[in-house]
């Protein structure tokens, strides 16, 4: 009985954990968009590098037109276009 119980917790702790993403996207500037584009990543684990300034440093972009970020349990990704 005891082994019936915890393995239903455990299905309903995976299953309610398995799909959590999160995405955002900002038109923060009213820059035109552009044709450039960068992409920083991070792993949460690890560290925190995954920012706007190093996704525009990627991309090569001085003037920011949109932010893009989708965040998952493990992993952010910042996108920035801009030109």
């Amino acid at each position: 009985m005891k082994t019936t119980k915890l393995f239903v917790i455990a299905a309903i702790a995976c299953l309610s954990l398995s799909s959590c993403v999160v995405y955002q996207s900002h038109d923060t500037t009213g820059n035109p968009v552009g044709s450039k584009k960068g992409v920083s990543e991070s792993k949460i684990a690890k560290s925190f590098d995954a920012g706007i300034a190093a996704a525009a440093k990627d991309g090569g972009i001085t003037k920011i037109a949109t932010v893009d970020v989708k965040q998952t349990l493990t992993k952010i990704t910042v996108t920035v276009t801009g030109e």
